[in-house]
């Protein structure tokens, strides 16, 4: 009896271990990946995800790929991936749902656009310039290596570089170049306004409110000035005019240079250059002209849009209001309400009140934060009238651009 009871618990064991074989081998073949659909991709193919999460032996069944990466784990061979969620279709197919980090910028290396995300890592080395990421210039690194950190020479400089982009991308600011000079002041491009930053500080500050300076002075081109901003409404210049075009590391140069060769222009008479920049001024005088961002809501008196005075007030240097086409002075310069006709009505309107400061260009081309309405009059904090700026008979803030604000929320008007 002994022996036949030791023969049955051996044969039970045999049939066990013959069941878990079979069981192991069933596993094997039929839960072997066959199929991945990727979903969420942009940049990256969905070959190349499929193949850096199927590497080896185990990576190749399905059931040890959804077990793994049960809770989003993204593997080291998917650096460019912040998330990814796998679902088991079939015993040979799996649905691979992903979330690509974000390229903040990109840095030249021998005329190769090396991109890089939040951390400063390099995600793609490529020829390719994708619209709305900006390139950082005037950065000296070393040998760049993908899916490592962007070596520049100073890991300040880096640190420095992560916190602009990702300021920008908060204030949903999208700028074509981030600069650094020699001494290290950061300049950055948006639209057409170079926007001079200074050294790294207070540029949360400086950012934030960059993004309410740039709607204000829509469709005006010049330069910035915030060097010495710290968010304590201290002013805030700004030079009308062109600005040099977007350096863009020695391509950019040898283009310039392929061109002015092209154009002539390096042959051209030394006299020639004052009757460009006339040329220059003009043709911005026209855009700004038709420019309905900058003119938005500004047609309280003459129909078409600006007067025939507004490329003057665009080019002087003291930023005076034009003349009206009438050849009177400016609507209401200096709180000045009398007129020939409805002075009641006008006199009324002008009595009302602000007390929300707003922002506004006087004529000197600086921006007063504090801008508001007493008597008809708009005034700064201490209540001294701001030269340039004007109340239109709809009761709006004209400054010395030629924006019209809202008194009341700050905004453009419409």
């Amino acid at each position: 009896m002994g022996r036949i009871r030791k023969k049955r618990q051996r044969a039970i064991r045999l049939v066990s271990l013959l069941l878990l074989a079979a069981a192991v081998l069933i596993i094997i073949l039929a839960f072997r990946v066959q199929t991945v659909v990727v979903n969420g991709n942009r940049r990256w193919s969905g070959q190349e995800i499929a193949e850096g999460l199927s590497y080896d032996f185990l990576t190749q069944n399905t059931l040890f790929l959804t077990w793994k990466h049960r809770n989003g784990e993204v593997p080291e061979r998917l650096p460019y991936l912040s998330s990814l969620r796998i679902k088991l279709d079939s015993p040979g197919k799996i649905t691979v749902t992903v979330t690509e980090k974000e390229l903040l910028g990109y840095v030249l290396y021998n005329d190769r656009n090396l991109y890089f995300d939040e951390e400063g890592v390099i995600l793609e080395i490529s020829d390719e310039i994708y619209d709305g990421i900006p390139v950082v210039t005037g950065v000296k690194m070393g040998e760049p290596v993908l899916y490592q950190k962007v070596p520049t020479e100073s890991s300040a400089q880096l640190r420095t570089i992560l916190s602009i982009t990702q300021l920008l991308r908060y204030q949903e600011l999208t700028a074509q170049e981030i600069r650094f000079s020699e001494n290290m002041d950061i300049t950055v491009r948006i639209g057409s306004v170079d926007a001079i930053l200074g050294q790294d500080e207070y540029l949360e500050e400086k950012i934030a409110n960059l993004r309410a300076i740039l709607n204000v002075m829509k469709g005006n081109q010049g330069t910035l000035h915030m060097e010495n901003f710290t968010g304590k409404n201290e002013p805030v210049s700004f030079a009308e005019g062109d600005i040099p075009e977007a350096v863009n590391g020695e391509r950019s140069t040898e283009d310039e240079q392929q061109t002015e060769e092209e154009s002539g222009t390096s042959d051209a008479a030394p006299g020639d250059d004052e009757a460009m920049e006339n040329g220059n001024e003009d043709e911005n005088g026209a855009q700004e002209e038709g420019g309905e961002d900058t003119l938005a809501g500004g047609e309280d008196e003459n129909e078409g849009g600006v007067p025939d005075g507004a490329d003057e007030n665009a080019d002087a240097p003291d930023g005076t209001v034009p003349e009206n086409e009438d050849g009177t002075g400016p609507e209401q310069e200096d709180g000045d309400s009398s007129g020939e006709e409805g002075d009641d009505e006008e006199g009324d309107e002008d009595s009302q009140n602000t007390s929300t400061y707003v922002m506004a260009f006087d004529s000197s081309g600086t921006l007063r934060y504090d801008a508001h309405i007493v008597d008809g009059v708009v005034v700064d904090a201490n209540g001294t009238p701001i030269d340039g700026c004007s109340v239109t008979e709809d009761g709006n803030i004209k400054d010395a651009y030629w924006n019209v604000i809202d008194p009341d929320t700050g905004q453009l008007a419409q």
